[in-house]
């Protein structure tokens, strides 16, 4: 097995990981937003673990890209919506950390998560023809 194929394998397992994250992170979110529990320090935290996740995600992409022939590169899609969906998980935690009321933090997140998750899922069909 070469790196390429180890890094395109990790890339690929690493996806799971993200799902996974957004997909609690936007459990926990709706359910602060809607029950008004606090922003504690895990909110936060997830929403930097969740971040850090897509960033490292993205940067395989992009070591992946490089290294990929010309012809097998996928279109220029898939890089923009990984991009968007780690703008909108940044932008969330950037705005919960900003916003005073702990139901408007949840809320921030949720739309951050829900529409990172949205992009990542269409950034998966477009290089893979499906999301499995």
């Amino acid at each position: 097995m070469t790196g390429l194929e180890i890094l395109v394998k990790a890339h690929a397992g690493l996806r799971w990981v993200v799902l996974v994250f957004f997909a609690i992170g936007i459990g926990r979110a709706a359910w602060g937003w809607l029950s008004s529990p606090s922003y504690t320090k895990f909110d936060r935290t997830w929403g930097a673990l969740s971040s850090a996740l897509i960033d490292l995600q993205i940067l395989l992409g992009v070591v992946i890209f490089f290294l990929l022939d010309l012809e097998l590169r996928p279109s220029l899609w898939h890089p923009a919506l990984m991009l968007a969906a780690a703008v909108s998980s940044h932008l969330g935690t950037i705005l919960a950390r900003r916003l005073a009321e702990d139901r408007r933090r949840h809320y921030a997140h949720l739309l951050a998560y829900l529409v990172g998750l949205l992009l990542v899922l269409l950034g998966i069909r477009v290089v893979r023809g499906s999301l499995f």
